[in-house]
């Protein structure tokens, strides 16, 4: 019989999983991205994978109380990439249907950061 471990679940399930799935997020970020934005905001982070890194970054940040600023770090860099994909859809107009696809995901990525900043009011 296989011994299991049986690790906490993380309160950020949701957000960790749909970082790792581009198809969902229309974003890669890559294990430089997740640990830059864990430097900028004081955070060490080992290099792991990536699912490691963005479970670690938003834990860490949850217990040391620099969440909100770990999401502010992430919406820059969505912003950025978003920006990326409009000048690239104008630089190449053929492109433009997916980019926009990919904008409008990861705009939704940011709404989805914006309802995890905002908390479960019935936690507490």
């Amino acid at each position: 019989m296989k011994k299991r471990r049986f690790e906490e679940r993380s309160q950020f399930i949701t957000l960790e999983n749909h970082f790792l799935n581009t198809f969902f997020s229309g974003l890669y970020l890559s294990a430089s991205d997740l640990i830059t934005i864990a430097h900028t905001n004081g955070l060490e982070l080992q290099m792991h994978s990536r699912e490691m890194l963005i479970k670690d970054l938003l834990n860490k940040s949850n217990e040391s109380g620099t969440l909100q600023k770990v999401i502010i770090s992430l919406n820059a860099l969505i912003d950025e990439r978003i920006n990326t994909c409009h000048r690239l859809s104008l630089e190449y107009p053929s492109s433009r249907a997916p980019l926009s696809k990919l904008a409008q995901k990861a705009s939704g990525t940011k709404a989805l950061l914006a309802r995890e900043a905002r908390g479960n009011p019935y936690e507490h």
